[in-house]
């Protein structure tokens, strides 16, 4: 059984998790986008005092596997600490890659991540949306 048809359901699920709708508010956005595959990912966010950043919303045309993840993106943290925001990427990085990781502990997340996990030419799928959050930084700039 392959990736899509043993856990389609499950990325659908993982998909919801995000806020789909263009917000009315004004917000910043930021967009990633995948050559290799077409994979395109927008955050719509904005400032709060201090140094974190709130995800208003998600969109983009991507696989399901970009999707889960960005559903993830939006549920495991609303207020990101931009101090952090190479570790969100990279900690993810490394359970995928099979080492040993802390900085998150959602089972949900970590079960998808085990199903990418098995097929690394979908790792990059998994890391977009993260990845998108590290150019917060360079657009802040």
């Amino acid at each position: 059984m392959s990736l899509e048809n043993k856990s389609f359901e499950d990325f659908l699920n993982w998909k919801s998790l995000a806020n789909w709708e263009k917000p009315n508010e004004p917000v910043f956005e930021v967009v990633g986008l995948n050559p290799l595959c077409g994979d395109e990912v927008k955050l719509y966010y904005k400032i709060s005092e201090g140094k974190t950043i709130q995800i208003v919303s998600v969109a983009g045309e991507s696989c399901s596997i970009c999707s889960a993840s960005l559903g993830f993106l939006f549920k495991n943290q609303t207020k990101f600490v931009i101090d952090l925001f190479a570790s969100y990427s990279s900690e993810r990085k490394k359970f995928l890659e099979g080492s040993e990781t802390s900085l998150f502990g959602d089972l949900e997340e970590i079960s998808f991540l085990n199903i990418v996990k098995a097929h690394p030419s979908r790792h990059r799928c998994a890391l977009l949306p993260w990845q998108t959050l590290q150019k917060i930084i360079e657009v802040k700039k």
